[in-house]
């Protein structure tokens, strides 16, 4: 990981020490594996550099933007290898509705959201993404949040997706 920061020294000069395990990556298998997992976190690093508590970097508030944008963009870039539309769409839309909920101070629903769309990623099931679907244009249309809340309580925890946000 640190060898993605060495081309960036302020960045690099940011990470925290030690760095901590990967949250999402873990997550997403069998879905995505090596380089492409890692672009999971990195996306997530990205979303907490913007609007949260990074793990990775620890940046003065006016370099954390553009940090977040690298660390976004070096995660798709990583996702996007792997050649899955489907799942480049799920992480945009993610993004989308994260920022959504985080401008709308509803940024609890936050561990809800990542886990049902990393649990999507890492299996792709019909009635999951269904479901996910359904809860994503409830939360758009109406800011009801039951049905994800719902489809995120069906899947097994996730403790350290969960401090992530509560930090």
């Amino acid at each position: 990981m640190t060898r993605l920061f060495e081309e960036q020294p302020s960045l690099e000069r940011a990470l925290t020490t030690p760095l901590p395990a990967p949250v999402v990556a873990p997550l997403a298998a069998p879905g995505l594996t090596g380089d492409a997992a890692f672009g999971l976190d990195l996306i997530l690093e990205g979303f907490l550099l913007h609007h949260g508590n990074p793990r990775l970097l620890r940046l003065p508030d006016d370099d954390r933007i553009l940090a977040g944008d690298f660390c976004y963009a070096q995660g798709l870039v990583r996702v996007a290898e792997a050649g899955d539309l489907r799942i480049i769409r799920e992480l945009a839309d993610l993004i989308a509705l994260s920022t959504s909920l985080v401008a709308t101070d509803d940024a609890g629903r936050l561990p809800a959201l990542w886990r049902s769309v990393v649990a999507s990623i890492a299996d792709h099931d019909e009635a999951h993404d269904r479901r996910l679907a359904a809860a994503k244009t409830a939360l758009r249309s109406t800011s009801d949040h039951s049905s994800l809340e719902e489809l995120a309580g069906s899947l097994p925890p996730t403790p350290t997706l969960d401090e992530v946000f509560d930090a």
